[in-house]
């Protein structure tokens, strides 16, 4: 059963972090739900690429959301497309490595992308939904935001803040025909890894983007609020949060310090 139907096919799906990885394949499965997507990423060649391979249910949208009133520019090209039904907030930056050693406008940019433009697009476009009584928002979050992830300290908060914001506001919004929902998938191969110092060879469990998407729409439909797509980290992340708390981080710190520490070739 899908949840977006075809009662309303003048509305549009806004998917950011769209000409890559995940946000790449959320285009690709919600067109092919029938839904028109507002795609929004910064290279103007992969957005291009999308539209001439899927037609055009894909509008693209060149913004980079990093920029000050990025949010408020995209919630202005949806409403050009008509209302929105959903709005997939996958747009995301990483860094693995010590933290004292982390660039602080790295941080910074981090914070900003994963968390505060998150929270303007949600600001900006849930009341529209409430008004129309349907709608949805589904953020992408992470394994890392359900556990405490030493070498990623500031990327698992920033993660950890979307589970939370999530929970949250989907209780606030029970009843009013608007759903929210948090998707924290495990090691996938996309770009996204490399950008952020990390290799998906050695990662125990890592997945195609396309599985993992379908799976995040399942549980979406379903109503789960939080949802991990994949058994192993799905077994795992619970374990994890079963054991006391400094022995979870310290055991996570283990494991992440062998590909934080690990030398490379540069």
């Amino acid at each position: 059963m899908q949840w977006i139907t075809e009662q309303d096919l003048m509305s549009i799906t806004v998917v950011t972090g769209a000409s890559s990885g995940l946000g790449e394949e959320f285009v690709r499965a919600l067109v092919g739900r029938g839904q028109r997507v507002l795609a929004v990423a910064r290279r103007a060649d992969r957005l291009a690429a999308l539209r001439e391979e899927l037609g055009e249910s894909v509008v693209p949208l060149v913004q980079d959301l990093g920029e000050p009133g990025a949010a408020e520019a995209v919630a202005l090209a949806a409403a050009e497309h008509g209302p929105v039904e959903l709005l997939v907030a996958n747009a995301g930056r990483g860094r693995l490595g010590p933290f004292a050693d982390a660039p602080p406008t790295e941080l910074a940019a981090m914070i900003t992308l994963n968390v505060q433009v998150n929270v303007e697009l949600a600001r900006a476009l849930v009341p529209g939904m409430v008004e129309r009584g349907r709608g949805g928002v589904l953020l992408v979050s992470s394994v890392s935001g359900l556990v405490p992830t030493p070498w990623m300290a500031t990327y698992s908060a920033t993660k950890a803040f979307l589970v939370t914001f999530a929970e949250a506001l989907s209780e606030e919004l029970r009843g009013t025909g608007v759903r929210v929902g948090a998707v924290c998938p495990g090691p996938v191969h996309t770009e996204f890894a490399g950008a952020a110092g990390m290799s998906m060879d050695t990662a125990p469990g890592a997945r195609a983007a396309a599985p993992v998407v379908a799976e995040a729409l399942a549980a979406f439909d379903r109503g789960r609020v939080v949802s991990v797509p994949s058994r192993m980290y799905r077994a795992s992340s619970t374990l994890m949060r079963l054991l006391p708390r400094q022995v979870g981080r310290r055991a996570m710190g283990q494991g992440m310090s062998k590909a934080a520490l690990a030398p490379t070739d540069a």
